[in-house]
């Protein structure tokens, strides 16, 4: 007889199916505990999709921006600032590089530092040796969620800016970048308490 047993604590593939809980496997009285597996799948590729995006925005806009765009706007969404095209997608480019270290890079490198350097509520509990993969794989989870967030925010503040200035003049579309700002704070806001809640308080 085998006896499954699914609790709330680990994500694991088994069989080709994912489990959230603790799986357990007993043949015979014999327990068989798989090693706990951070499902970055999802955000992941969400996250180079927009990678793509991007790519198709830098290959539409290039041709059809002047040499000198503008690059800053004003609270009536007219145009205070201005640069070079190529500073411009540069910064696109900028964008996208600094969304992919915090959603790939900065777990890995959370993962790699020593307990003592890590900045996190009850460290010593939720990094002990028992619980420390399942730690890791709901920080790479957190990670990979906002670095979509923060990189379909900033596509999308790009992609008004590239509208702004096929225009004559350049004029932000402040109707539509307000909300965009709002959307992204509140879920910037709402990760971040439900990050600080996961480990604030012990099970």
């Amino acid at each position: 007889m085998w006896d499954l047993e699914l609790g709330a604590t680990y994500q694991d593939y088994f069989g080709g199916t994912i489990c959230v809980g603790r799986l357990a496997c007993r043949p015979v009285g014999c327990v068989l505990w798989l090693r706990p597996m951070s499902n970055t799948r999802l955000p992941s590729s969400i996250f180079f999709s927009l990678v793509s995006l991007g790519a198709v925005q830098y290959f539409y806009y290039a041709p059809r921006l002047p040499a000198i765009v503008a690059s800053h706007f004003g609270r009536a969404g007219s145009v205070n600032g201005w640069e070079t095209k190529t500073l411009f997608f540069s910064l696109e480019l900028g964008s996208i590089v600094l969304a992919t270290v915090i959603s790939f890079a900065v777990p890995r490198m959370i993962e790699a530092l020593p307990v003592s350097m890590i900045n996190l509520p009850h460290k010593e509990f939720w990094l002990s040796p028992e619980r420390r993969d399942e730690t890791l794989g709901y920080l790479q989870m957190h990670m990979a969620w906002f670095g979509c967030a923060l990189l379909a925010f900033l596509l999308f503040v790009m992609e008004l800016a590239f509208r702004a200035n096929l225009l004559n003049p350049p004029r932000l579309n402040l109707a539509a970048f307000v909300p965009a700002l709002m959307a992204f704070l509140v879920f910037m806001g709402i990760s971040t308490i439900r990050l600080v809640v996961r480990f604030s308080r012990l099970p």
